[in-house]
Formats: C-alpha cells, structure tokens, sequence
C-alpha cells in the first residue's frame, strides 16, 4: 500500500470521487499509443485473415516465452498480494494460463513448431521488466500486470466483431477478447483503482505501453 503522505503521490486520495479512477489517468496519459495499440497491423492482419503464417508462427513462439515467463511474475505477484481478494484475483489469472498454453502447444505441434527456441531481446527484456517490478512493490508491479493485460483484451476486442470467420487465427482472438477475460480485466483495474498513482506507477505503466508495441513490431516484422 502507498502512504499517504509519500511525496511522489499524484493528486490526493480519490475517497470522493472528485478525481477520476486511477486506471482512467493511466489510460488517459497513453492516449495517442493505446490507439496504436489498438490499430496495430499485426492485429489488424490476424483479424481479417491475411496475416502471413511465418509471421504468425514467430509471433507463436515469442508469444509462448512470454507467457511462461508471464506465469512467473504472476506467481511473484502472488507472494507479495496485500490480502485475500488480491490473492484471489491472480489466482483467477495464474489458473486461466494453464488452458492458454495448451492452446500453443496444440498449435504450434500442428504448425511443426519448436516451442524452446531463443526468445528476441525485446521479448527477454520485456519478461525480464515484468519480474523486475515486483521489486517496486506492490502497486507498481499489480500496475503492470493491468497494463500487460488491458492492451491484450482492448486490442483483441477492438477487431473482434470484424474477424474473419474463416481466419486460421480466430481461437486466439475470441480467447484474449472473452467475457470472462474483460471480467478479469475489470477485477485487475479494482485493484489498481484502490490508489492513487504515483510517478513509479505512471512510469510502469508507460514502459508496458512502450514494450508492446515494441514487441508486436518485432513479431510483425521480424526485425
């Protein structure tokens, strides 16, 4: 928990209201990038079919090492949860990779992929920053992992209704712009909105924003 009376607050409490919710100010403060986020054109390709399967295939693999490395922050996460409805919440999260893998497992054995190949630096840095966080307490860290999850469900959810039916790439969409994933989403952003934010936090969260798109450019381009 932050104190109250740490000089890196923004703003004051939000006891009435009076500011908008935290998660609302991290969003606002990324506006211009949450739309690149939103339009990306590794989204955009995945959603209408066109997507060439190599870069899919680079995407799966990278995609995966992150994932595992995801599980772990989350379990760090865990560790350092301030009380039982924190505890929960990750639980909910740490239990729905378990069929995620699965899933690129399955994929990637029909696609004839090696899933124990040398992740990017991009991506080694990006799961490396997530571990990273939980040494920055608790806000910072539970400030990531919103971050890392509302940019997978928005920019999944934003071309949900004009996918394709028929494109190779549609169980991944549908998994990542679910009902019960928005729902999870939702209970990170309760847990976010318990603070005000800091300067620590605003950081974190730019840094998630930044490391995204850095990452999907990588896997769209393969440069």
């Amino acid at each position: 928990m932050v104190d109250p009376g740490d000089s890196t607050l923004i703003g004051t409490r939000n006891r009435d209201k009076q500011m908008p919710d935290t998660t609302a100010q991290l969003l606002d403060g990324q506006r211009d990038a949450w739309q690149r986020v939103l339009r990306h054109p590794f989204i955009v390709a995945t959603a209408d079919g066109s997507l060439p399967s190599a870069t899919f295939d680079r995407w799966l693999t990278e995609d995966y090492f992150f994932v595992l490395s995801f599980r772990a922050f989350l379990q760090a996460l865990h560790e350092i949860a301030p009380d039982d409805n924190a505890r929960d919440v990750l639980a909910g999260g740490l239990a729905a990779l378990a069929p995620e893998l699965a899933m690129f497992e399955r994929e990637a054995a029909a696609r004839g992929l090696s899933l124990g190949s040398e992740a990017s630096l991009v991506n080694l840095g990006y799961s490396s920053y997530l571990l990273a966080s939980v040494a920055e307490g608790w806000l910072v860290a539970v400030t990531v992992l919103y971050g890392v999850e509302r940019a997978y469900y928005d920019a999944w959810a934003a071309v949900r209704d004009r996918t394709d039916p028929e494109t190779p790439y549609a169980e991944f969409i549908a998994n990542w712009s679910s009902p019960e994933f928005a729902a999870y989403v939702d209970r990170l952003a309760a847990l976010v909105d318990r603070e005000p934010p800091t300067r620590q936090s605003l950081r974190a969260f730019d840094r998630v924003v930044r490391f995204e798109l850095a990452f999907w450019d990588h896997v769209h381009s393969g440069e």
